[in-house]
């Protein structure tokens, strides 16, 4: 999928999603020694419509956030940006991504706040339903990538917010 592009949004294919989470998982640690590995997104959820496209969660020290991303860069997927602890990738390009790799400091916000968000999804049937909604509209109104993600970010610190205040 071209970042340039508008999104477009399949059905679930889970079960394919969940195969190619774990092959390339496994390729990156082979490359990358003492990662955490989680599989992230809309194609880590049971039947949730989502972009082709499978999410890696890479957790590393602080310090090695940005070497192992240029290690991966290295061979052969696309650095598309960098913020501090958090770099992400595209493979095989950002043109025709297949895959996005978030290299983040392990357990950090950013970390829990993803993986939280995934399991939300995976067992709050009202909270997928009001995701599904938002992304359903995002997809209909965005020009691009960038505007796709933007348009989630309300609902999701929406549903993480109300998630944490049951939990409190």
């Amino acid at each position: 999928m071209n970042p340039d592009e508008p999104v477009l949004l399949v059905p679930s294919r889970h079960s394919e999603w969940v195969r190619m989470a774990t092959e390339m998982m496994n390729k990156i640690r082979q490359q990358v020694e003492e990662a955490q590995l989680e599989h992230i997104g809309s194609t880590a959820v049971p039947g949730l419509p989502a972009k082709d496209v499978v999410d890696i969660l890479v957790g590393v020290e602080a310090d090695r956030v940005r070497s192992v991303s240029g290690h991966l860069a290295a061979i052969g997927f696309d650095l598309e940006g960098t913020l501090d602890h958090h770099c992400w990738l595209s493979h095989p390009s950002r043109s025709a991504r297949t895959y996005v790799v978030h290299v983040v400091e392990y357990k950090s916000r950013a970390w829990r706040r993803r993986i939280s968000f995934r399991d939300l999804l995976r067992s709050d049937d009202k909270a997928r339903a009001e995701y599904l909604h938002t992304k359903i509209e995002a997809a209909k109104a965005a020009k691009n990538w960038d505007d796709y993600t933007q348009s989630k970010t309300s609902i999701v610190s929406s549903l993480l917010s109300s998630t944490a205040s049951k939990e409190a």
